[in-house]
């Protein structure tokens, strides 16, 4: 009941909207200021163009991303019951990080001021709902964790889907692909697994052997022609399903049943999905 009474005030409301201010600004500023862009010559290796351009587009997404990190950091640690969090305080900055990373590349991408304006405003309020779902998943002990949690884990899966189209239809080979998609599985599936709230070293070996599997399967998609949207999906449900077993693998709770249960669906799924032909 105490902790019911206490959670009533949430002191992340004053810092919330300082934040997203501070982003909204930030983000306005940079529409109207040209920067110049460092480009770095392009290399072959393997068959692979590499290249680096560094211009106003990554520094916004540096800027945005580290703007979330750093907020809802400060946000996360006025929290309550901060002390009976289930897992270390910077895990729970992956999915608003993530968030912000995807809102800068659609701001990026925007061709037109309305298309600029609505992704502006659609992007903040999205921003401040993940930050708003993270602090009431902090703690296992809150009323609101329960369904915070299990929003967050929606919002992994569809972000991963869409990172996963952009990263895919990029038409780079494994080479460029592949280290993108192990680098943004390896996080979301960390975020995933970490609420277990078991060792962080036990959660670290299975998120990295996941990402593994998942930029293996991003290479074998690479050489596939299937659209960018039907590999995606592969490579989503492989999360899901991968994710879900070392989950229940973690908490002790692993049975032939829920593997038969996991592999199922999966095959189900990708038989449609190739029935679909996204």
């Amino acid at each position: 009941m105490g902790d019911q009474v206490t959670e009533r005030h949430r002191p992340e409301q004053g810092k919330l909207s300082i934040l997203l201010a501070v982003i909204l600004t930030s983000v306005t500023l940079f529409r109207f200021v040209e920067l110049p862009t460092l480009n770095w010559g392009a290399l072959q290796i393997l068959g692979s163009p590499l290249g680096f351009t560094f211009g106003g587009g990554a520094l916004l997404i540096l800027l945005e991303v580290g703007l979330v990190a750093t907020g809802t950091l400060s946000i996360l640690q006025d929290h309550p019951l901060r002390e009976s969090k289930e897992r270390p305080l910077v895990l729970a900055l992956i999915t608003p990080s993530m968030g912000a990373l995807l809102v800068s590349v659609f701001l990026i991408q925007a061709a037109t001021w309305a298309m600029w304006m609505a992704t502006l405003i659609l992007g903040g309020a999205t921003i401040g709902f993940l930050v708003h779902l993270s602090y009431q998943a902090l703690s296992p002990r809150s009323s609101t964790y329960p369904g915070a949690r299990t929003l967050l884990n929606v919002v992994d899966y569809l972000v991963g889907f869409v990172l996963f189209s952009l990263i895919l239809g990029q038409q780079g080979r494994a080479l460029i692909t592949a280290p993108g998609v192990f680098l943004l599985s390896g996080l979301l599936i960390l975020d995933l697994l970490s609420a277990t709230g078991v060792q962080t070293s036990q959660v670290l070996l299975y998120s990295g052997t996941i990402a593994v599997l998942e930029g293996e399967l991003a290479s074998v998609l690479g050489y596939w022609p299937i659209s960018t949207w039907t590999a995606a999906t592969m490579l989503t449900l492989g999360l899901y399903v991968w994710s879900g077993i070392g989950y229940q693998h973690l908490l002790g709770r692993l049975t032939r049943h829920i593997i038969v249960e996991f592999v199922v669906v999966g095959l189900v799924m990708f038989v449609l999905v190739l029935w679909m032909r996204l």
